[in-house]
């Protein structure tokens, strides 16, 4: 009685072993993150990119109907939010804020523990 307690025993382990093991051993499936606004709804929220896909912009939205979703930036001067069309970093181009006129950009966040927010003032622009 005692040898089949352990026999059982050492099955548990061995079976509870490869299952860690092939939980180690899979692949991890990295996903981007990045702060879009849909600028039919006035609204920022998390778009998430499956690693190694190539995306372009813009993005279908979660809030609206058809693409109209744009990376988001913030202007550091103003505070004003909007697009950007471009695929390219607004530090690698001449963009400018579309109120004020700062090149002091930064990318949109959300306020921590949220996955979309209202933006409040105007009708959001996007900027190419």
């Amino acid at each position: 009685m005692k040898k089949k307690g352990m026999i059982v025993l050492l099955i548990v382990l061995i079976v509870a072993a490869m299952f860690l093991v092939r939980k180690q051993t899979r692949p991890v499936q990295y996903v981007r993150e990045r702060v879009l606004v849909d600028t039919q709804e006035n609204k920022l929220f998390i778009f998430k990119i499956p690693a190694g896909q190539i995306f372009e912009y813009p993005a279908e939205s979660p809030f609206s109907e058809g693409k109209n979703a744009y990376p988001a930036y913030e202007c550091m001067d103003c505070g004003a939010i909007f697009g950007v069309s471009e695929t390219t970093l607004p530090a690698d181009t001449d963009i400018k804020c579309p109120v004020c006129g700062s090149v002091m950009l930064s990318s949109a966040i959300l306020p921590e523990g949220q996955e979309s927010a209202d933006v409040p003032g105007e009708p959001v622009k996007v900027v190419k």
